[in-house]
């Protein structure tokens, strides 16, 4: 199995979905021999936002073998050619301000490129990222569940799913930020939860 893990927390020590997916990979090990892993920190070297320069260069057809248009995209082909061969994407991301961080955000509007993960049709867009399943963990502070505030989830399940990963199973810790005792509470149910996953991949 191929697994490609993103990290995404701009914490070290004290993330918590770096600590949760550390484990789940750990785990898979056990159970898989023969797992290679590539692993794309984010959330300590993030892709750089998108430009201008990088927009044309996307959307130049014509003018894609120019070298500096190559240049260009060249972060951005190699990010996107992790994903299409992977067998599975493991995603450790902490919610920020009810949604996604500025550094996974960064590296979707790479990995989503027309003609690249999808492409246009007549018909509409259609995704051409097949046969892969997505494992997202997440840790949650002072979000509190079952409210409508929670962005992250659905967006990622929107964006996933537009290029072709529809196979998305989420684990959250939720209330690390309430205290010590629940914050712990969070990681061992998480933990349990993933270890099942992992039996299960």
């Amino acid at each position: 199995m191929k697994l490609l893990h993103i990290d995404a927390s701009p914490r070290t020590v004290r993330s918590i979905t770096r600590r949760l997916s550390s484990g789940f990979v750990k785990s898979l090990r056990l159970k898989n021999g023969d797992l290679r892993v590539v692993h794309r920190d984010v959330g300590h070297h993030p892709p750089p936002f998108i430009s201008d320069a990088w927009a044309g260069a996307a959307f130049a057809q014509a003018e894609r073998n120019d070298p500096a248009m190559k240049g260009l995209l060249h972060q951005s082909d190699e990010l996107a050619q992790e994903v299409l061969n992977c067998d599975a994407l493991l995603i450790a991301s902490p919610m920020h301000n009810f949604t996604i961080s500025a550094s996974l955000k960064a590296w979707i509007d790479h990995i989503v490129r027309a003609d690249l993960t999808f492409k246009i049709t007549e018909q509409g867009p259609v995704p051409l990222v097949h046969g892969k399943k997505a494992l997202v963990v997440t840790s949650r502070g002072g979000y509190v569940a079952g409210t409508a505030y929670d962005f992250q989830e659905p967006y990622l399940r929107t964006i996933l799913g537009f290029i072709g990963i529809t196979d998305i199973t989420f684990v959250h810790a939720e209330g690390v930020n309430s205290s010590d005792e629940e914050r712990e509470k969070a990681i061992t149910t998480a933990s349990a939860q993933l270890l099942e996953i992992a039996k299960k991949w």
